[in-house]
């Protein structure tokens, strides 16, 4: 007898969790649709709004080099960048472009690589599609990298876990104005790159090339394929360069599978000027406008 009630007790306890959890995931969920906290507003647009023939994808280097009112105005064409600062690499944009594709077709993809996206670097591993928990069961490419950074089936057994890492930002971006969408989701950095304290060199990466990224980078380019999408793979200028093999395996895999890969590490006009740049990665504003300037004419000989 006791130990029927005791297990009816769990039960009750278990009911009672699992209808508070979706209880609280629910209004989680609508808070997290109308915050306008960066990382949380650009998944929404993205996933749930963006219709533009053009968009750009990547991680914070795409965020703040693409201007896509400049690059509209040149190709006459609907452009959106949905770039996201952090570590974003391929398995984010993987997931990423799966819960896109879910809603609809992009004519072009621009994807601006990063080194993460192909080498085993530190801190880039799959838990870089975390953030997209909010949105599982809602593709299956989605859900395969979910389950990859180990976070899936604990969000599936409690919904509000979904939203852990954004209570902060559902706060923020509820009760104040965070974010801008003025330009498609081009996200502007200011300042100018001080060139006179320290000598700043090329970024290096020594690391070996991570065959799971490349999988996925490949498993990219096919579903892209698969929906007749134009991709074009970028890379934008640094401060700093040298000669280097860091670009083998996106070239190979472009003359693989038959893509453009337009690659500007080295730019002559921006590269190795300071005031262009906010580091030694990220243009600034001025440069970000230089840039695209120039790589919107030049996406002339590409998309039609």
């Amino acid at each position: 007898m006791e130990m029927k009630r005791f297990i009816l007790r769990v039960l009750i306890i278990a009911a009672i969790t699992l209808t508070a959890d979706r209880a609280l995931s629910y209004a989680a969920r609508y808070f997290y649709s109308t915050t306008t906290t960066t990382d949380e507003y650009k998944l929404n647009a993205v996933i749930n709004r963006m219709n533009e023939e053009v968009i750009f994808m990547g991680s914070s280097r795409c965020h703040h080099h693409y201007i896509p009112s400049i690059i509209s105005d040149s190709l006459h064409k609907g452009v959106y960048n949905a770039g996201l600062w952090g570590m974003r690499n391929i398995y984010f944009q993987y997931g990423l472009l799966s819960d896109v594709l879910e809603r609809y077709t992009p004519k072009t993809i621009c994807l601006e690589l990063h080194p993460t996206d192909y080498l085993a670097t530190p801190f880039s591993n799959a838990e870089a599609a975390g953030v997209l928990a909010p949105f599982i069961g809602m593709s299956t490419g989605n859900d395969e990298v979910m389950k990859k950074t180990g976070y899936y089936y604990k969000d599936q057994v409690s919904y509000l876990y979904r939203y852990n890492s954004s209570f902060a930002n559902l706060l923020a971006g509820n009760l104040t104005e965070r974010s801008s969408a003025v330009d498609k989701g081009y996200k502007p950095l200011g300042g100018e790159l001080d060139t006179t304290s320290n000598a700043i060199v090329p970024e290096k990466f020594p690391f070996r090339i991570d065959s799971d990224k490349v999988h996925y980078l490949q498993a990219f380019i096919d579903k892209c394929k698969e929906k007749k999408i134009n991709l074009i793979f970028l890379f934008s200028p640094m401060y700093a360069t040298e000669n280097t093999r860091l670009f083998d395996i996106p070239d190979s895999l472009a003359k693989k599978n038959g893509i453009h890969f337009i690659n500007y590490y080295n730019l002559p006009g921006i590269t190795g000027h300071g005031k262009y740049f906010h580091d030694f990665g990220h243009l600034n504003d001025a440069g970000a406008k230089k840039y695209t300037y120039y790589i919107s004419h030049e996406l002339k000989n590409y998309i039609h």
